[in-house]
C-alpha cells in the first residue's frame, strides 16, 4: 500500500526544515525525474537518431519553473521549445526561465504557436499549473490546451495535470496525459474517478530524499487514505489438508424478482473459496435456478449459514429486505453484504444501527445516494456522490462505526471506521469491462465468500475488490466480458 494525501505543501515545507533542503534543490530533483521519464522511452543513441522535438508548457508559477528546469537538461539533446502560457511571476520561477533563456532555449509565447507546430511534436510536457489550480481555465487557455490534447504524441503531466483540482474534479479543457509524475507523495485528486481518464499512469518522484523520509518529515496527520497495490491480494488459497466442505463456510444468496443476479452471486461465491452456497427463493418456484449443479436451492436459510449476501435482484418490496434484517439481528453471529435493491430499502438505517459488525455494503454511486438519503445523511445528487465520495463515504462510516463499504467506480473506494481509526483504500485497477450488468453480482458473492471463510469485513472486501479488478484485466477484449467471464479469470489469479 501506498499513502495517499490531500495536499503535500505541508510536507515540502517539513521537508525542508528536516533536512537542510532548499526549494530550488527540490525543483532540481523534480526535473530530474521529468528528465527521467523523456530519456527512458527515448533513448539517445548516437549520431543514428535525430533528437525529438519537444515542446515545454510552462505556467507562471513553481510549476512553470519546474519545465523552465527540464528544458536546459534536454539541451542540445533534443529540440526542445518552452511553450509561456503567461509570463514567470513566481521568484524560482523568473530564475528558472533566465537560466534557461542563458542555455539557448527557444521560447515561444502562446499566442504564436501554430497548429503546424504541434503536429510535429514527439512529446509535449505539461507545466502550466500544479496541484494548487482551482477555478475554470479563461478561453484561450481552454483552446490551447484542447489543440495540446489533439496532438498525437506522447504526453506528460508535471505533478498533476492542469486542470485536475485538489478535490479531483476537472476543469472542460483539462490537459490528458499518458504519464504524470507526481512530485514527493501521491495525491488523493489523482485518484478521483474524474481523474482516471486524463493521468494516464502515475509515478511518484522523488526530490533530494527517500519518499520515505519525506513522508515522515511531518509528525501531523496528514494521510488520507491508502492506495491499495496488487502486493496487497491474498487470495483464499487452501493449505490445510485435513479438512471439509464446512470448513470453507456456508454462504447464502437470496433470490428473489431477478433470480439471474443471484445466481451469478452465488457461482461467483463458490468459485471464490466458499465451501457451500445456498440460493434462498422464499416466495415464488425456484423453477430456473436448478440450473446450476454447483448451488443449492432452498425456500428456507440453512441453520449453519455463515453469511448472507442480498440485495441482488431481490427487488422492492419492503418485506423482500426486512426479512433479512431481521433474520440476521437474531443471528448475530451471520456476516453479510448489502447490494442494490436492499441499498433502497426503509429498514436500513434501523438494521445498521442495530447490527454491530459483520456487515459490508456494495453499493455503485446511485445506491449510494439512496444509502445517504435512507439513513438522513443527506439527499444528495448522483454527481455530488461521484465528485464527494471520498468525503460522503467518511461521513457514513463514521454514522455507523464497524461498517465497511466499498464504493463501486472507476477508483473503487474501500472504507472502515472501528470507532478509533477511520481507514480509507483506493482501488486504482478498475477497468471499463466492469462497467456491464452482473459484474456488481459477482463482486458481492466474492465478499460473501471471504465473510464465510472467517475473514475480517475490511479485509473480505479489500480482497474482493482488488481480486474483481486484476480478473477484469485478464480479459482480452474491452466491451464482451461477461460475469461468466470474470469468474473464469478468478482461477488464474
Amino acid at each position: 500500500m501506498q499513502r495517499l494525501y490531500l495536499d503535500t505543501k505541508k510536507l515540502d515545507a517539513s521537508c525542508r526544515a528536516s533536512y537542510g533542503l532548499t526549494e530550488e534543490i527540490m525543483m532540481e530533483n523534480a526535473a530530474m525525474a521529468l528528465e527521467t521519464a523523456i530519456r527512458h522511452p527515448y533513448p539517445l543513441s548516437g549520431d543514428r537518431r535525430q533528437p525529438q522535438k519537444i515542446l515545454i508548457l510552462c505556467g507562471g508559477g513553481n510549476n512553470g519553473a519546474d519545465g523552465y528546469t527540464l528544458s536546459r537538461k534536454l539541451r542540445f539533446d533534443y529540440d526542445v521549445s518552452i511553450i509561456q502560457f503567461m509570463a514567470p511571476t513566481s521568484a524560482l520561477c523568473k530564475i528558472q526561465a533566465e537560466r534557461a533563456e542563458k542555455c539557448g532555449v527557444r521560447f515561444v509565447k502562446r499566442e504564436d504557436l501554430s497548429f503546424y507546430d504541434l503536429r510535429f511534436a514527439d512529446i509535449i510536457v505539461d507545466c502550466v499549473f500544479g496541484s494548487g489550480f482551482h477555478g475554470e481555465f479563461d478561453e484561450k487557455t481552454r483552446a490551447a490546451l484542447g489543440d495540446m490534447n489533439l496532438c498525437e504524441c506522447y504526453k506528460i503531466a508535471c505533478d498533476v495535470p492542469s486542470g485536475l483540482r485538489e478535490d479531483g474534479t476537472i476543469a472542460d479543457g483539462a490537459f490528458v496525459a499518458d504519464l504524470t509524475v507526481t512530485m514527493g507523495a501521491l495525491k488523493t485528486c489523482l485518484y478521483s474517478d474524474c481523474a482516471k481518464d486524463i493521468v494516464g499512469t502515475v509515478r511518484c518522484a522523488e526530490l533530494g530524499v527517500n519518499r520515505r523520509l519525506y513522508e515522515n518529515s511531518n509528525n501531523s496527520n496528514l494521510v488520507k487514505g491508502m492506495l491499495l497495490e496488487e502486493s496487497d491480494l491474498l487470495l483464499p488459497h487452501r493449505t490445510v489438508c485435513n479438512v471439509n466442505k464446512g470448513s470453507f463456510g456456508h454462504v447464502v444468496i437470496a433470490s428473489g424478482e431477478k433470480q439471474g443476479a443471484a445466481a451469478i452471486a452465488g457461482s461467483a461465491a463458490i468459485r471464490f473459496g466458499a465451501g457451500l452456497v445456498t440460493l434462498v427463493h422464499k416466495h415464488s418456484s425456484k423453477k430456473g435456478l436448478d440450473i446450476f449443479p454447483e448451488l443449492m436451492v432452498s425456500s428456507q436459510i440453512p441453520e449453519k449459514a455463515n453469511a448472507i449476501a442480498f440485495g441482488m435482484g431481490l427487488g422492492f418490496e419492503e418485506s423482500s429486505s426486512q426479512e433479512y434484517f431481521d433474520y440476521i439481528l437474531a443471528h448475530a453471529n451471520i456476516k453479510c453484504v448489502i447490494d442494490a435493491d436492499a441499498c433502497y430499502a426503509p429498514g436500513l438505517k434501523s438494521f445498521l444501527e442495530k447490527k454491530e459488525k459483520g456487515v459490508v455494503l456494495t453499493p455503485h454511486p446511485k445506491e449510494f445516494q439512496a444509502i445517504l438519503k435512507n439513513c438522513d445523511l443527506g439527499d444528495y445528487s448522483i454527481e455530488e456522490c461521484v465528485l464527494n465520495r471520498i468525503e460522503l463515504v467518511e461521513k457514513f462510516c463514521r454514522k455507523f462505526p464497524k461498517k465497511t463499504i466499498i464504493l463501486k467506480g472507476a477508483n473503487s473506494i474501500i472504507a472502515h471506521f472501528d470507532g478509533n481509526k477511520y481507514k480509507m483504500f483506493v482501488n486504482p485497477f478498475g477497468r471499463p469491462c466492469l462497467a456491464k450488468a452482473g459484474s456488481g453480482d459477482v463482486l458481492s458473492g466474492m465478499v460473501a465468500a471471504l465473510l464465510a471463510q472467517h475473514r475480517k469485513t475490511i479485509d473480505a472486501a479489500i480482497t474482493a475488490s482488488l481480486a474483481h479488478s486484476l480478473a477484469s484485466a485478464k480479459i482480452k477484449c474491452d466491451f464482451s466480458m461477461t460475469p461468466y467471464d470474470l469468474m473464469q479469470a478468478l482461477a488464474e489469479l
